[in-house]
């Protein structure tokens, strides 16, 4: 798959990814939020207890919460600044700067605390166990240098409802302190100023334009030393050069990229929604898993090759279930390790498998007999690839031997798939492992022929096959066998020394010739077995 593809796959799973992820920031308040539209009232009924009577809903703390949240997620942050006590601000700051004033305290919320709106109070009086005057309710605590402070809501006058809740002028006092050391970076405020507002998947335009011009600049960076230690590898002597250069341009890239990208966030100022996107850890995951699978190729055909030269073709045939099973087992703890990380417990996972497992076992039990043949077939050794063998009434080569099934090549050059749990019972004669081959033939002599003339061919038969190179020593027999129903019978006993077949049969040829030139040499000859065809004869 070219890279520009895998790359664009990536991105859609992050945006995919985020778009399903519940955020933990100020993004998922705001969705809580109260709207102030037709279309949301429906909802909003379910959510909220009291019945607002002021129309930014700030009777309550949870409603004045509420409606802050909801205008920094429109982006209105002249709306915002209603929620905040402008009133009694220090000399240094201006009431008219209400909208930055609230822009900053988004920016120090989202930065450094969770806001619940379900556990805010959401009566007109407030909280009553904060051990706060009944005028005041905490929403939050910051810490600076040391020192914690917390962020409070207060009633302030009003001259409809006669008072109502709003972000306390002594918090609002303390904003650009506390956004000096709790707010964006120079980095993140120049995309905040330069990038359009709006929202995509729930994040901030300029948050995805972050996250891109990270990544973006990460494969700026790495993609050129990738380019030149692919290089480098292409050009050594190493046997499998190609594919650890595949490896290091492909998934090594995108991992080395994507660990970048996260060094780099580690040390900016981000929103709590953005560090949610980034710690779900789906891209990361996904450059893991490439990475291993890809790993396991290169060691596989290193290994299958360097065993091949040796001349260990049975255990280079095991390198691929081997090595797909230890892909399986790699991504399967990839996958629990990220999910633990996402807050699951695995264990819970582990036993939930175990369970289904069980009924996943009932119904593979055939897949799983082939599989325990698979060991027995490995383990015992009774056949390797390249053996020639007979399995019941099949004679054939094998050409593999899977974790289901072995695959052999038949004499009419047919291709037969045996269910390893079957061939594991089968009686299994390896003719590849004999060390030399059996020549055994009975001749049957005419009655005519004399005793003399019988001492005499044996005596020559056995000279025959004692001057053939290829005859075994011993065991050499040629013996009087005794009198048959339609001859007189010689046993000729032999090994020959090959395990070639096709060799075996010239001898053998070579040596019945002379058998027979024998017999004629001696004035007898060699009847069939059959009455009929020795009468014509």
């Amino acid at each position: 798959m070219p890279l520009r593809i895998i790359y664009t796959v990536l991105l859609f799973m992050v945006f995919s990814t985020s778009f399903f992820t519940h955020a933990t920031g100020i993004v998922s308040v705001a969705n809580k939020a109260k709207q102030p539209t037709e279309a949301s009232e429906p909802l909003l009924a379910k959510q909220e207890s009291y019945d607002y009577k002021d129309s930014l809903f700030r009777d309550t703390p949870r409603g004045t919460l509420a409606g802050l949240f909801e205008a920094a997620f429109e982006q209105n942050y002249d709306k915002a600044a209603k929620y905040l006590d402008l009133r009694y601000l220090p000399e240094s700051m201006d009431a008219d700067l209400g909208p930055e004033y609230a822009k900053q305290l988004i920016a120090i919320i989202e930065r450094n605390i969770w806001v619940n709106l379900q556990e805010v109070d959401d009566t007109p009086s407030g909280s009553s166990n904060d051990q706060l005057p009944n005028y005041r309710d905490a929403f939050g605590r910051v810490e600076v240098k040391g020192s914690e402070i917390t962020l409070l809501l207060q009633k302030v006058p009003d001259k409809e409802l006669g008072s109502i809740w709003k972000v306390s002028n002594a918090t609002i006092a303390k904003v650009p302190l506390l956004y000096s050391e709790l707010g964006y970076g120079p980095v993140v405020e120049w995309f905040v100023q330069h990038i359009p507002q709006g929202h995509l998947f729930k994040l901030n335009l300029w948050e995805w334009a972050l996250l891109v011009c990270y990544l973006v600049l990460a494969l700026l960076v790495v993609i050129p030393i990738t380019w030149i230690a692919k290089k480098v590898i292409l050009r050594s002597d190493y046997q499998y050069k190609e594919d650890v250069a595949h490896l290091v341009v492909g998934p090594f890239r995108l991992l080395v990229a994507l660990l970048l990208v996260r060094a780099w966030m580690a040390h900016t100022t981000l929103s709590a929604n953005v560090i949610e996107v980034v710690n779900t850890g789906v891209l990361l995951l996904i450059a893991v898993i490439w990475f291993i699978w890809s790993l396991t190729d290169v060691i596989q055909n290193s290994l299958r090759l360097r065993w091949i030269n040796r001349g260990n073709s049975q255990s280079a045939s095991l390198l691929r279930p081997l090595a797909n099973f230890t892909r399986v087992m790699l991504v399967a703890l990839s996958v629990l390790i990220w999910l633990e990380h996402l807050g699951f417990d695995a264990s819970t996972i582990l036993a939930g498998l175990g369970i289904g497992g069980i009924a996943i076992a009932l119904a593979s039990k055939q897949s799983i007999e082939n599989f325990i043949g698979t060991i027995t077939l490995y383990s015992s050794a009774p056949i390797k690839v390249g053996n020639i063998g007979r399995f019941g009434n099949i004679t054939g080569t094998v050409e593999e031997i899977g974790l289901r099934c072995t695959r052999i090549r038949t004499i009419d050059r047919s291709v037969i798939n045996v269910p390893n749990a079957r061939l594991s019972e089968m009686d299994i004669e390896n003719i590849s492992e004999r060390e030399k081959i059996r020549l055994k033939t009975d001749i049957r002599l005419d009655y005519r022929t004399t005793t003399e003339q019988i001492h005499n061919i044996i005596d020559d038969i056995r000279s025959l096959l004692e001057e053939h190179e290829k005859v075994e020593e011993a065991p050499l027999r040629v013996t009087f066998k005794g009198f048959g129903l339609y001859g007189l019978q010689l046993n000729v006993f032999a090994y020959i020394g090959t395990t070639d077949f096709a060799e075996f049969q010239l001898v053998s040829e070579e040596l019945h010739f002379g058998i027979m030139n024998v017999v004629s040499k001696h004035g007898s000859r060699i009847v069939p077995v059959v009455p009929v065809a020795a009468t014509q004869a």
